[in-house]
């Protein structure tokens, strides 16, 4: 948290005081908006699905120092159906391959300064996209996959 001050100048005594303004809280925040898919992306046997955006990141930082965007995946980098069958696929956040996330935290993101555009009000916005090779399709049942990605905000 940053702290504010002011300084007057006292005229008739010719010395400087400091005055405290209110504190300035710092913000930092992220949140993820979907894309609603519907229907959900049909898969094709042995046909790969091309990079595909599935929703965007909102980063709002305002830290001089910057920021760090991380993610990771709760089943490794693959879409799970409810039987245990596993589709592997990349990500590409803000149009950088990314490649298969972990379990384990991930950086996709880390600025060293301020950046305007992510300190406004509205924040900035990092396209998550995805895509799944002709290989990891081959083979597959068909049915509902799914994974879980999250991403973690750390101020610098």
């Amino acid at each position: 948290m940053f702290k504010k001050f002011s300084i007057a100048f006292l005229l008739s005594s010719g010395c400087y005081y400091l005055q405290s303004l209110p504190a300035i809280a710092q913000v930092n925040s992220i949140s993820f908006n979907s894309i609603a898919v519907s229907p959900p992306i049909a898969l094709t046997p042995n046909t790969a699905l091309p990079s595909t955006i599935v929703g965007n990141v909102t980063v709002q930082s305002d830290n001089v120092n910057g920021f760090t965007v991380s993610a990771r995946s709760t089943n490794g980098g693959a879409l799970k159906r409810s039987s245990g069958e596993l589709i592997d696929y990349t990500v590409n956040y803000n149009g950088i391959e990314q490649g298969q996330l972990t379990t384990v935290d991930k950086i996709l993101e880390s600025v060293s300064n301020l950046i305007a555009d992510c300190a406004d009000q509205n924040g900035c916005n990092r396209d998550i996209k995805i895509a799944i090779s002709q290989a990891a399709i081959s083979a597959k049942p068909a049915g509902s996959y799914s994974d879980q990605l999250t991403f973690i905000l750390i101020a610098k």
